[in-house]
């Protein structure tokens, strides 16, 4: 397996990704609620479930605050002061105001949105030790923290190809922010056949154990960028095991 310790472009493009995300994070950042409304029209009507059939519960009148607690489609759960839940539509934020006295946007919406996600599915390329890679991963959130994720990757090499299926742990310690930091540990199995039709040259199957730092950037409605670092150490039959690092960047979605 070709080593390739130094890898100035993928690190460029890597640090670039993480300046240029920050500033465009924290500009939204400033621009997000902390879920905490106050009806500025004459009332509003929670209802039992998320839909329009749904019996109404409560009224809210102006003036009070209400606290988000879910999203579902277009309908939003919420809890007043007095601790009664119950569902509005997405439309009537246009008669709440935010905790700092200012209209709901269309952006805050879909922070909340963002804020209650389950699972993220999605794809990306990078380079797997000179090689091509590509992969697709798919991830539900057992808390805004703390989430699992199962990937499948093809690294496209001048001498071997790679197949790899990993399953990794992760915890993204600021969920709150739009340019998220996160951290992994995971494991999984890597297949590599040379293309060398040589003796010796067979196909082979080892375990490999990884540790993972990246970036998630809220870039719109349910659309995450993600760029990320990954090293694996290669458990092998023979002395020495190996080393492999990934570079890569991709999206996701999320619902």
């Amino acid at each position: 397996m070709k080593k390739n310790r130094y890898l100035p472009f993928q690190a460029k493009a890597f640090v670039l990704f993480i300046l240029s995300c920050f500033y465009c994070g924290q500009l939204l950042a400033e621009e997000s609620d902390n879920n905490i409304l106050k009806i500025d029209v004459a009332y509003v009507e929670l209802h039992s479930g998320p839909g329009i059939g749904y019996p109404v519960l409560y009224v809210i009148e102006k003036n009070e605050f209400i606290t988000v607690q879910v999203k579902r489609t277009s309908w939003l759960k919420v809890t007043d002061k007095r601790g009664n839940s119950g569902w509005l539509h997405q439309d009537e934020l246009l008669g709440l105001k935010n905790h700092q006295g200012e209209n709901v946007t269309s952006a805050e919406v879909t922070w909340n949105d963002f804020q209650a996600r389950d699972y993220e599915a999605g794809v990306m390329y990078g380079d797997f030790e000179g090689a091509q890679f590509y992969n697709v991963n798919i991830a539900y959130l057992f808390t805004p923290v703390f989430s699992g994720e199962l990937s499948l990757g093809k690294a496209l090499g001048t001498i071997s190809d790679s197949d790899l299926i990993e399953a990794t742990f992760i915890s993204q310690p600021f969920p709150e922010l739009f340019i998220s930091p996160y951290i992994g540990i995971g494991g999984g199995i890597i297949k590599t056949k040379p293309h060398s039709v040589l003796v010796d040259s067979e196909t082979r199957q080892d375990t490999l154990m990884s540790a993972t730092f990246g970036l998630k950037y809220h870039l719109a409605r349910n659309f995450l960028l993600r760029a990320e670092y990954k090293y694996s150490l290669v458990l092998t039959e023979r002395d020495n095991n190996e080393e492999i690092q990934v570079w890569k960047i991709g999206f996701s979605v999320f619902f």
